[in-house]
């Protein structure tokens, strides 16, 4: 018999008639009690329910033969199981079925293979899908003809796997290989074979994953070509920054490719490490794709700006990457910021005035041509801001300060070289911080107390230059520091110093290469998102940082602004005490603006009194010695000579220079006083019809040739620039003609009044006329002299004082305040000009009004012509306007046109309020006209209204 315990038997017979052990496993036994079954029962128990024939849709198979089903038997039928009562030995056995647990179970014996030691403890399932069969079972089955599957792999080429994923790694790294190939008249990656999957991979999984990696491989060939055009064709710096960091990145992924990937498991690993690999290559290609051949190296700066910026809420890993490549890009244009306000040592020939031309960056020396409001045109060579050279995200009041800091330290550097903002040593002492990009608070938080520190240590340094001393030598603008370099000089030494030399050299050729990217931002970046390290994505944007529009001002306002209180404080310090900035205001004010009394007497008798000797070549006559005047007033010919004018004023300017001196400031006999800016008088150029007009002695325009020449010192061309000097000379202008009616109006009333007149039997007319001429005049000149030049000027010269009176301040504290800086005194200047042309009519949209008073002042000169003759015995030929009663007439007419439009512009509420220099500054705002200057005038002309029309 067939017994349990011998199964290992083979040749035992076996009882064929024994019951099925399943049978007895399910079904119990009608003794059982309560666990009994029953057979009789009208409905079977679940457990032996038949199966539904037709099972639930959701968990069917699709159908993978759509051949016509064939009618099964019926097989769901249940058999009739018969029940036999176990015999007397079984009995038996069973009573003792609990005894067998105290025995060690039998171990059947089963089929070992290789195969089950690798996997003991899993149990071998009969597979349920097809693509659970194995590679074998799945290639037979989609490489049918029938292509039973429908997902179109049947004429696919089967190439091995671990060679087909290399060569896709390979394609991915813009690499050549069997199945790749690189097309130069296409610009792009072809495959060798048109149609090609991999064992247990469709075509369609296949295919997908290929051409990922052919576009991968494409920008990697794209952004190569990038890298070598920049060095070869546009070696701008940054341009060339862009390219050395799109090469590091490319670096950075081939190297850690060859590093941990070189020989991939699968290609579903391939296409994660292909997929994280484009992701960083396509900011890149977005971003070189922006870049055109025309676009210069601020542009350049600009578009990585825009796409760091874009990156900002992309991964954490993309964002740190456009961070480090916006450092990257920016350096060289960073660089040239700090040489420009004085935190680094400019490197190469620093830029000077003398040459005209040349640039570098943002800055250029060139002339440039000033036009004022009559098409007068200056030329001025100075540093100039090149506007196109400048990223259009910078701020524009920042770009404002950081051209007036560099402008203001060459002044520093060329006039005093000695200065500690001059000495690269003291700079460098004073740790002065770098300018770089800040994306945190925490970051710009440490830059201002490191602002705060270096700003301190500065002042602390010129403190100590004030108190002690320096004799200024002459030192280079940026003298050279002590740097320490390799000597490569052998001659002189000994056998064994060149050996020793020798075999150092040799060690260090024989170390191994290093890593460039090792310590590389950029490359730690890139690695580590190549690297299995980082498997989650961290999404960008939950920090709390600036706005990236705050980053320029953040990253460069702070430094530029310190920069500017020193350097603006010291150069201003300078202008008032090293240049006589004072002095030389004082002196415009004196002569341009006629502001000397012993200046005006003295001129006005040398160009217009007839009683003295005339400087006018006589043949046969010799000069007397006497004082000699151009006597405008009692000549027939004009204009006069070049020598006429040398000899009748001369000793004009200097002796109403040396009267305005102090005592101890006048220069001793036998000394040479040269006047500040080689003050003189000169010639005015003239146009042909100017030049006509002042060959009328008795005209308006006679003396419009005269001018004064003033050349501004070099160091003072930021605050009186020859623009501003045009503004003085047009004033001179206009003054010269009201100084002229002055004495024309007194000479006037004296040939009327006095009893030694030749003028015989006055009429009322000529008197009247005397008398009211002689009051428009000098109230006219009181108006000009008091209102239109004292009250601008006045306010000019508190702010000059208090501007001195601030730098006196901050000499005896180690804190910098907010001082005006030289480019802002220059615009208060100009400022203070043009209120005075304003009150003057003297802007160009007042030469209408300008006009009339020229008509008035030309028929008091034809009344003086008229009087110089009646005063000399000599009747007047003229009939109607020419006589007195005509005049008069003439006069009153332009007058009360006169008045009537200064009414007009006097009640314009807002007539002349623009503020010329910008927004209204809290330091020292120049606001001398308060109101309406024109309104004054008036009042002074006609404070009774007796010109005024019923």
């Amino acid at each position: 018999m067939f017994e349990e315990d011998d199964l290992s038997n083979v040749f035992a017979i076996p009882d064929f008639r024994k019951p099925s052990k399943l049978l007895n496993d399910q079904l119990p036994r009608a003794d059982t009690g309560f666990f009994a079954l029953d057979l009789t029962a009208p409905e079977l128990p679940s457990s032996c329910s038949p199966p539904d024939p037709q099972p639930s849709e959701l968990f069917t198979l699709p159908a993978i033969d759509p051949a016509p089903q064939q009618e099964e038997s019926n097989t769901d039928q249940i058999p009739d199981f018969t029940f036999e009562e176990p015999t007397a030995e079984e009995e038996a056995e069973v009573a003792d079925f609990w005894l067998e647990f105290d025995k060690p179970a039998a171990k059947l014996p089963d089929y070992q293979t290789w195969e089950g030691f690798q996997s003991p403890d899993i149990p071998s399932k009969k597979p349920l899908f097809i693509t659970e069969a194995g590679p074998g079972a799945f290639d037979a089955l989609i490489g049918l003809q029938e292509d039973p599957l429908r997902i179109g792999s049947a004429d696919f080429t089967v190439v091995e796997a671990g060679t087909y994923c290399n060569a896709l790694l390979a394609l991915a790294l813009g690499r050549d290989s069997v199945f790749f190939s690189w097309q130069d008249e296409h610009e792009a990656f072809k495959p060798a074979l048109p149609r090609i999957r991999i064992p247990a991979y469709s075509g369609k999984a296949v295919q997908e994953v290929q051409r990922s990696c052919l576009k991968c491989g494409n920008t990697y060939r794209q952004l190569r070509k990038f890298v070598d055009s920049t060095y070869l064709k546009n070696p701008t710096p940054c341009r060339v920054a862009l390219a050395s960091a799109v090469d590091k990145a490319l670096l950075v992924i081939q190297s850690s490719v060859a590093l941990h990937h070189q020989h991939p498991r699968s290609i579903l690993q391939v296409q994660s490490l292909v997929a994280h690999t484009y992701t960083t290559l396509r900011q890149f290609e977005s971003l070189v794709s922006k870049i055109r051949r025309d676009h210069l190296d601020e542009d350049v700066f600009v578009i990585v700006f825009q796409q760091a910026q874009s990156a900002e809420y992309a991964e954490t890993h993309l964002r740190d990457m456009m961070r480090e490549v916006l450092r990257r890009v920016s350096k060289p244009w960073i660089e040239l910021v700090e040489e420009w306000i004085g935190t680094r040592r400019e490197l190469g020939v620093p830029l000077s005035k003398h040459e005209v031309g040349r640039q570098k960056g943002f800055i250029k020396v060139e002339s440039e041509t000033h036009m004022d409001d009559f098409g007068d045109e200056v030329d001025e060579v100075d540093f100039r801001l090149d506007t196109e050279r400048i990223p259009s995200f910078m701020p524009e009041d920042v770009v404002k300060s950081l051209f007036e800091v560099g402008r203001n330290l060459r002044f520093i550097r060329s006039n005093h070289p000695g200065h500690p903002l001059s000495q690269e040593s003291i700079i460098s002492s004073s740790r002065p911080p770098t300018v770089e990009w800040l994306f945190d608070w925490d970051s710009v938080v440490q830059l201002e107390d490191r602002i705060r520190s270096y700003e301190s240590a500065v002042l602390e340094a010129i403190k100590n230059f004030s108190l002690q001393g320096s004799v200024e030598t002459a030192a280079p603008a940026w003298p050279i520091g002590n740097s320490a370099t390799y000597q490569l000089q052998l001659f002189g030494l000994d056998e064994n110093q060149l050996q020793s030399r020798l075999a150092l050299s040799i060690q260090d050729f024989a170390k191994p290469i290093a890593d460039s990217t090792s310590e590389d931002l950029l490359g730690i970046i890139i690695r580590d998102r190549l690297s299995d390290v980082t498997t989650e994505i961290a999404s960008a944007g939950t920090d709390f940082t600036p706005h990236w529009s705050l980053l320029p001002i953040l990253s460069f306002g702070s430094i530029i602004s310190a920069q500017s209180r020193v350097v603006g404080r010291e150069s201003l310090k300078l202008l008032f005490t090293s240049h006589n900035l004072r002095e030389h205001l004082k002196l415009q004010k004196e002569f341009h603006l006629l502001g000397n009394g012993f200046f005006c007497s003295r001129l006005s008798h040398a160009l217009f009194d007839p009683d003295l000797e005339t400087a006018e070549r006589q043949s046969g006559v010799a000069h007397q010695g006497g004082v000699m005047g151009l006597r405008l007033s009692g000549r027939d010919t004009w204009p006069p000579a070049s020598s006429e004018l040398r000899l009748a004023l001369m000793g004009v300017l200097t002796e109403s220079y040396e009267g305005s001196l102090h005592e101890d400031s006048r220069p001793r006999d036998g000394e040479k006083n040269e006047l500040p800016g080689d003050l003189s008088f000169g010639v005015r150029s003239l146009s042909n019809e100017e030049i006509d007009k002042c060959m009328d002695p008795t005209g308006l325009e006679a003396l419009d040739f005269l001018r004064l020449s003033y050349k501004s010192p070099a160091a003072l061309g930021a605050i009186i620039a020859p623009v501003i000097l045009v503004q003085y000379d047009r004033i001179f202008k206009l003054l010269l003609r009201v100084l002229r009616m002055q004495y024309t109006v007194n000479r006037i009333f004296r040939d009327v009044t006095a009893r030694e007149s030749g003028w015989q039997d006055v009429d009322d007319v000529s008197i009247r006329f005397c008398f009211e001429a002689r009051h428009f005049v000098s109230s006219l000149s009181s108006y000009i002299f008091d209102i239109g030049i004292g009250m601008p000027w006045q306010a000019f010269e508190k702010l000059l004082s208090q501007i001195e009176m601030d730098l006196r301040a901050e000499d005896q504290s180690t804190v910098s305040t907010s001082v005006l800086s030289p480019d802002r005194l220059r615009e208060h200047h100009s400022q203070v000009l043009d209120r005075i042309m304003l009150a003057l009519l003297l802007r160009k949209r007042q030469q209408p009004v300008l006009k009339l008073l020229d008509d008035i002042f030309r028929v008091v000169l034809k009344f003086a012509q008229y009087s110089r003759l009646q005063n000399e015995g000599r009747k007047s030929r003229g009939q109607g306007d020419a006589t007195a009663k005509g005049l008069y007439k003439m006069f009153k007419r332009n007058v009360e046109v006169f008045l009537a439009v200064c009414k007009g512009l006097s009640e314009k509420g807002d007539y002349g309020t623009k503020d010329t220099a910008g927004e209204k500054l809290s330091s020292g705002r120049v606001d001398a006209l308060e109101g309406n200057p024109i309104a004054q005038l008036v009042l002074k002309l006609d404070m009774s209204g007796y010109y005024s029309k019923a």
